[in-house]
């Protein structure tokens, strides 16, 4: 029995064995199949001619329209404001125009109490006067006739001998006189009037405020002489000179206008990190107001042999690709000459070679590309 078993053992380990032989001799007479040769894929990189020429280096920016001289109108003395004119932003006035006056009822009074007081200065020497300056009597009689505490004060007797001075001086006449006439100035200040024909932008303090001595009341703009504010780059301030022409319009160019540069700015704006630049505006056939919001296109002088590229086609600050031998990328430095918002004014590159215009993903110098060259342009100005 035991005989049988090792038998059959021994058997299927026979047959098995031989199994796994014969498929191992069959599988090394089996031919491997042939490997596919993989594809290469070749870049294809979109490209343009470039015929270097004069570039005028334009600097377009825009900006608000403000009044050229905007005047604060403040309350050189203290009282309580009351209107005129509505005291409204966007109100038009005319020069000399009175603007709002202050309560000056108890300054007026306080005056008229120091004209009395100087009415009684005056009597006073009259006797003296009769007596060591009888020539002048009459003079001075006259003139205490002529004073009236509602009236403004008239001028003073003109002294006629060192002596009379030293009297009038030390009775303390001429003191008095001029205190009083700075007061009657102090007086027409509670009148506020327009300096100049504008509109009103900005109000500070209403009517029935107390306003405080020299505080600001409110903003008057020359609407007839306006310019326009404009933020340009450090880098670009270069190009501009005052004087210069400029182009002004609104952003769809409907309508449009002329200026010179008037004034370039010197401390860097804050906000905008760039340099302020006014541009006078001139009149022209379509009206414009103070807060526009325009477009200035300035001449900035010319860039001779150069061309306007894609800021993306220019990579590691001056860096870009050329095509050579229509197939050979080409990795060459440039020189910048001009950033604008969207492309790149650049010197260096000869006429007739092959400029790529767009951003490339791993490429590298000498790496076989395809073009797509768009014979129709060239690069150039736009």
């Amino acid at each position: 029995m035991k005989n049988k078993v090792l038998l059959s053992i021994i058997a299927a380990i026979i047959f098995l064995g031989g199994g796994y032989g014969l498929y191992m001799w069959l599988g090394s007479m089996q031919k491997p199949p042939a490997k596919r040769a993989a594809k290469q894929q070749i870049m294809a990189v979109k490209t343009q001619n470039a015929k270097p020429s004069v570039i005028e280096a334009k600097i377009i920016t825009f900006g608000r329209v403000q009044s050229e001289q905007p005047v604060d109108i403040v309350a050189e003395v203290s009282g309580k404001i009351r209107e005129r004119v509505h005291l409204q932003v966007g109100q038009s006035v005319r020069k000399g125009q009175v603007l709002f006056t202050l309560g000056k009822e108890t300054f007026e009074l306080g005056l008229q109490a120091k004209k009395s007081d100087f009415m009684r200065e005056v009597a006073t020497i009259l006797p003296d006067m009769k007596i060591d300056y009888s020539d002048r009597y009459e003079t001075w009689s006259n003139y205490f006739a002529s004073l009236d505490v509602e009236k403004s004060l008239p001028k003073l007797p003109s002294y006629k001998s060192e002596k009379e001075k030293t009297f009038l001086a030390t009775k303390g006449i001429l003191t008095s006189y001029y205190n009083l006439k700075a007061q009657e100035a102090t007086l027409d200040k509670y009148i506020v009037t327009a300096p100049f024909s504008g509109s009103i932008s900005e109000i500070y303090l209403q009517n029935g405020s107390v306003a405080p001595p020299n505080g600001k009341v409110l903003r008057l703009a020359q609407n007839t002489q306006l310019e326009l504010k404009v933020p340009v780059d450090t880098k670009d301030v270069h190009w501009l000179k005052t004087g210069t022409k400029v182009s002004v319009a609104t952003e769809d160019e409907s309508q449009q206008w002329t200026g010179t540069i008037a004034r370039i700015g010197d401390i860097v704006n804050a906000t905008t990190q760039s340099l302020d630049v006014y541009v006078k505006i001139q009149n022209g056939k379509d009206p414009i107001y103070t807060g526009m919001y325009l477009r200035a296109t300035m001449e900035g002088g010319t860039i001779q042999n150069a061309i306007e590229v894609p800021r993306s086609a220019v990579f590691n600050d001056n860096e870009i690709y050329t095509v050579k031998n229509d197939s050979i990328l080409h990795l060459q430095t440039v020189q910048i000459k001009k950033s604008n918002k969207e492309t790149l004014i650049i010197a260096g590159i000869n006429e007739g070679e092959k400029v790529v215009v767009e951003s490339l993903i791993n490429a590298y110098d000498e790496m076989i590309v395809k073009t797509l060259n768009e014979k129709a342009k060239t690069v150039s100005v736009k």
